[in-house]
């Protein structure tokens, strides 16, 4: 079943930006408190690539609280049993999940999963509009706001205007509507990732279960077998040295493959996916504002961490869940929002220990 890409009313009581994990996950927990008349404004329609990633057992224990576990583990994602690195040496280490009373994580194919937790959301009587983006915002006579939407494709985007009681940024690392209130982002050190997928051509070659990281010269390397039996390498770095060395160009990107001897064998018995080197930016920051009167931020617009945490997917996920209970009146907005500066003073700290 399609989501919508039009409109069916002009007032809602909740409007959600973004219908990632963030997003949809509040959209879910609304629902569950009974909350109706909530929108969620998505600017793709869950058919385009996202970046594999890796979630803990943990994620398990949200999936519960949002009444969706046994529909999750139905999905099939491949299982991830924890992870593998080299750190400035060629001696492996391990984070394994095997006394983790929750079992194993997975590996996830993205858009698969944000589809299944937006049509989750959807089945609960969330409006899930598809094709959408946020052009502008203002406060509203009286109270909440009027959202100002661009819908549909490029080529045939026609414009609408809705009110919001209350409004929740989830849109990323753009956290748009977060900005348009004046919010800055308080940035550490951003971060690139190129990655390429690789179709695997040895039905034989064992695949490892666990995340592959290496840690080289100018950055470090993520690896996965990701559930649609291909695999993805991933490069993280800074911006300049992406720039000097030329790395969104297939040969020198491989070339600083070949220089990682524990990752480049992972592409032994595989070929090139089409598409090429994938960019993405991997900021890391925290807004200086992550809320107002009748709004608040979550998820990759509110904090972002460098991604060799793991942490994104599910910090998005709970921060989804306890957004609700404060737009619901069962918890408190400033203890919220302080939860998430404490936490990324933390990782601030754990990264400074962890790189210096």
């Amino acid at each position: 079943m399609p989501f919508d890409t039009e409109l069916s009313q002009e007032r809602y009581r909740v409007a959600i930006i973004g219908g990632g994990p963030a997003g949809s996950a509040c959209a879910l927990a609304l629902a569950k408190r009974g909350v109706s008349d909530i929108l969620i404004i998505e600017a793709g329609d869950y058919t385009q690539f996202r970046i594999g990633e890796s979630i803990p057992p943990e994620s398990l224990r949200v999936f519960q609280a949002l009444g969706m576990d046994q529909a999750f583990l139905q999905e099939g994602h491949a299982p991830c049993y924890g992870s593998c690195s080299y750190w400035g040496s060629n001696k492996r280490g391990y984070n394994d999940t095997l006394m983790n009373p929750l079992g194993h994580g997975w590996h996830l194919d993205r858009c698969k999963f944000n589809r299944f937790l937006a049509t989750q959301a959807r089945d609960r009587g969330v409006y899930v509009l598809t094709h959408a983006r946020l052009k502008g915002s203002a406060p509203a006579t009286g109270s909440g706001f009027v959202l100002h939407l661009a819908l549909g494709a490029q080529a045939s985007q026609s414009s609408a205007r809705i009110h919001a009681d209350f409004v929740v940024d989830a849109s990323g690392t753009r956290a748009v509507f977060a900005r348009q209130r004046g919010s800055r982002k308080q940035s550490g050190l951003p971060l690139v990732c190129l990655a390429a997928r690789f179709a695997i051509i040895d039905p034989e070659n064992q695949r490892s279960s666990l995340t592959h990281l290496e840690a080289v010269e100018h950055g470090w390397w993520y690896g996965a077998y990701l559930p649609d039996d291909c695999l993805l390498l991933a490069f993280y770095s800074d911006a300049a040295t992406v720039k000097a060395r030329r790395l969104h160009q297939p040969e020198h990107w491989m070339g600083q493959l070949a220089n990682a001897v524990n990752s480049a064998r992972f592409i032994h018995h595989t070929e090139p996916l089409a598409g090429g080197i994938l960019s993405f930016s991997a900021p890391s920051y925290c807004l200086d504002q992550l809320c107002g009167s009748n709004w608040l931020a979550i998820g990759d617009a509110a904090s972002a961490y460098d991604p060799i945490t793991s942490q994104g997917i599910i910090k998005a996920l709970a921060n989804g869940l306890s957004a609700a209970h404060v737009i619901s009146g069962q918890a408190d907005m400033h203890l919220f929002t302080q939860t998430i500066e404490d936490m990324y003073r933390h990782y601030v700290v754990f990264t400074d220990f962890l790189f210096y």
